[in-house]
């Protein structure tokens, strides 16, 4: 998208034709700011990978409560999780996280999660 962007604004200043050039070059500006945008909100999901001794498991979201505050413009939610491990009793847990991490908040909503055996509230996004 970056080279589309910077192509546009090249062509934009070397069309001879002065009707073209502030489209191509608003263009240009425009489909630039949107990849630098896309490329700013993938950047959250790239994480490190779960330390060593972690479990994966499935969490269904039992509660959603609004807290004050916001994390890079994300508001900031306190989660009530049911965690169903593969091998083990389900248990809950209350986690903060920042409602960018999730596309859409629902309460039943299933989500893939990583925690640790030895202390359960050590629990992330997986």
């Amino acid at each position: 998208m970056l080279v589309a962007a910077v192509a546009m604004i090249v062509a934009g200043i070397a069309v001879p034709e002065d009707a073209a050039r502030p489209g191509l070059i608003a263009g240009g500006i425009g489909v630039g700011v949107g990849g630098l945008a896309l490329a700013y909100l993938d950047a959250p999901r790239r994480r490190k990978p779960a330390p060593a001794g972690s479990l994966r498991a499935k969490a269904t979201i039992l509660d959603a409560v609004p807290l004050p505050g916001a994390v890079a413009g994300y508001q900031m939610v306190e989660l009530t999780l049911e965690v169903r491990p593969r091998d083990g009793l389900p248990f809950q847990v209350k986690r903060k996280f920042s409602s960018g991490r999730f596309g859409r908040i629902e309460q039943g909503q299933r989500i893939d999660v990583v925690y640790d055996p030895a202390d359960p509230e050590r629990l992330d996004l997986a």
